[in-house]
């Protein structure tokens, strides 16, 4: 079984490569920044995001272990799995959170005190919680917990991928500003669990009798089953494709509300919700619910599910096994599940050139809050460039060193944000990171000024 360990420790902190972005929220010039701080008015009065050219984001953070922790390379020809590094950093319950954005179409227009955007956005979230326990009964075996009973399928899963449609508003009225990005949710697909629990107990008289009881209950939508697969699935036509790709059986709703005050020109806080909404999904349903089942069987024989010195599990055999130890029931119910939503108050301290922030946060995951802390200095060179360091402490994740820059020239605004500059670079080395990319058509001004200072050196003076 301890192949079957090295597996599951490849897969699960990397299953996915977003909602999760801190930095960004400090960068105002951004319509990006809008999406995740509903008060930002962007400095462009016309920004255009198009396809292909407005990049993408990603995050993941894995709370338990990074890649080269488990896997280490004594040479070029071979790795080992570092079991110690594992167990010495997993918790009772570990968490995974990842995420991928790929805007389709964007455009902002701003003026000195309001700003409308709208913006449509395809989007994966992937939230998955385990317990220490599952590792260790894969690689101690049944025996080491003869007697014992012991809690290895509390799992906690949702993913989804979606589109989303979202306006974008942020007005200023005298001291405050208010921000508001209501968002219409189309659902393709999702896996959730509503609940997963499997208590196991060893035989200490005979190691090889284990007694497992069960209660699951497993969502899908999208997801093809036997049946579907037996009908060429979800993708044997160019309709049925278009039909999955452009579905809109699965409708949801979201909103990220914000408001900001600022008490003199230079010092300014606010906060916010974002992404608070739901999925109802209705389409291509595939239900399956264990209700407090017991059941008595020989244990899993590594020989079983894999094949020579290969590190493949056997899928057919291991799903066969499966099918005959739980006997899983299956309807096709409607159901709902809510998008992952973050809480978030921050401050700033604007000397025109130089920024100073600082960022409380809280997301919910599974039940649970994973909470952080940002603080963030901006160098700012007229309209042209800015520069952005961020240092960000997470739960299990203490050492983010990230930022961003932003050059705009001839009608163009490039940007790079992350939280992790190291991470964005050695995701392997790393429990945490994210990366934003892109371009966006910039044109004009949002405020306008005759003030020399705001000018850089360089830039033509009015005659």
């Amino acid at each position: 079984m301890k192949k079957a360990l090295y597996i599951l420790g490849l897969l699960m902190p990397f299953a996915v490569m977003g909602q999760d972005n801190y930095t960004l929220k400090f960068m105002p010039q951004l319509q990006q920044s809008q999406w995740f701080c509903p008060t930002n008015q962007p400095d462009a009065a016309v920004s255009i995001g198009l396809p292909g050219l407005s990049g993408a984001s990603f995050y993941i953070y894995n709370s338990g272990f990074t890649y080269h922790d488990v896997f280490k390379s004594p040479n070029d020809s071979q790795k080992s799995v570092n079991m110690g590094a594992i167990f010495n950093q997993l918790k009772p319950i570990n968490y995974v959170t990842a995420g991928i954005s790929v805007p389709l179409f964007s455009i902002n227009v701003a003026k000195e005190n309001y700003s409308f955007g709208f913006s449509i956005n395809d989007k994966a979230d992937f939230q998955f919680s385990y317990p220490d326990n599952t590792f260790k009964l894969l690689w101690y075996g049944n025996g080491y917990y003869l007697g014992q009973n012991l809690q290895v399928g509390n799992f906690g899963l949702n993913a989804s991928w979606y589109r989303e449609f979202a306006l974008h508003a942020a007005v200023t009225s005298g001291n405050w500003t208010f921000g508001a990005s209501p968002k219409l949710l189309f659902g393709m697909t999702n896996i959730n669990t509503v609940q997963s629990s499997l208590v196991v107990n060893t035989n200490p008289n005979d190691f090889y009798k284990v007694t497992a009881t069960a209660n699951m209950n497993i969502q899908m939508s999208g997801i093809a089953d036997s049946t579907d697969n037996n009908k060429g699935g979800y993708f044997n036509t160019t309709a049925n494709a278009l039909g999955y790709v452009f579905n809109p059986g699965n409708p949801g709703f979201a909103i990220d509300l914000g408001a900001k005050y600022a008490f003199d020109e230079h010092l300014n806080v606010g906060g916010g919700i974002n992404n608070l909404g739901f999925i109802s999904w209705r389409s291509n349903i595939h239900n399956y619910t264990v209700d407090n089942a017991s059941f008595v069987f020989d244990g899993l024989h590594a020989e079983n599910y894999l094949q020579g010195d290969t590190t493949s599990l056997i899928s057919t055999t291991l799903h066969d096994s499966i099918k005959n130890i739980i006997k899983f029931n299956k309807n096709s119910d409607h159901y709902m599940t809510y998008t992952p939503y973050d809480i978030y108050l921050m401050g700033n301290y604007d000397l025109r050139n130089n920024w100073f922030g600082l960022e409380l946060s809280a997301r919910r995951f599974n039940g649970f809050f994973l909470y952080s802390a940002t603080a963030c200095y901006q160098l700012r060179l007229g309209k042209y460039f800015s520069g952005v360091l961020t240092y960000t402490v997470r739960n299990y994740a203490p050492f983010n060193i990230g930022g961003g820059i932003v050059l705009r020239a001839l009608g163009m605004q490039f940007f790079a944000v992350t939280d992790n500059w190291y991470a964005a670079v050695v995701p392997l080395d790393s429990k945490n990171a994210n990366l934003n990319f892109g371009m966006n058509l910039a044109f004009g001004n949002r405020k306008k000024t005759n003030n020399p200072k705001d000018r850089l050196d360089f830039e033509p003076q009015a005659q």
